[in-house]
């Protein structure tokens, strides 16, 4: 079946979400540039499950993490426009504008956790580096995580049950 294009309106709590977590990146890039002349050579690039530094590397590897975070937030708003792109489970002519509107929260949703998730692990990397803290608080990055794949499971509930 040909999808077609139809113009879903993004919701007001997506709207919602995608300024917080805008204002929260710009943020965390501000204090991180903010923090540069402090930070050593030497940054945390890399944590174990515990949340332990297991590789250190140049500060300018810090740099890497926005740029994600602004791909990921680029490529996501764009697929969240176009939701006659996703491949849909049990998609058919009755639901297709249920099916969308779904779609579109849910890569919104996806997109926004996803930039929170590099936003705890930049904030915790120049922390770590500055000696504030000893490690990545774990238990805060896996609720993340869990958040994302409870988001993703629900939604898959949400189309399953179409």
């Amino acid at each position: 079946m040909e999808k077609p294009k139809l113009d879903i309106p993004k919701p007001g709590f997506a709207k919602a979400f995608d300024v917080l977590t805008i204002a929260l990146f710009a943020a965390c890039i501000v204090y991180m540039f903010l923090q540069w002349s402090q930070l050593p050579d030497r940054i945390p690039a890399h944590f174990g499950a515990a949340g332990e530094v297991d590789r250190w590397g140049s500060k300018y590897e810090l740099l890497i993490l926005p740029a994600i975070g602004i791909f990921l937030w680029v490529t996501l708003s764009f697929l969240e426009k176009h939701p006659n792109l996703y491949n849909y489970i049990n998609l058919r002519p009755d639901n297709i504008e249920t099916q969308y509107r779904y779609g579109v929260v849910f890569m919104n949703v996806t997109k926004n956790v996803s930039t929170l998730l590099i936003i705890f692990i930049m904030w915790q990397t120049n922390e770590i580096a500055l000696e504030r803290v000893q490690s990545l608080n774990s238990l805060f990055f896996f609720g993340i995580l869990g958040a994302l794949f409870i988001s993703i499971g629900y939604y898959f509930y949400k189309v399953m049950r179409l």
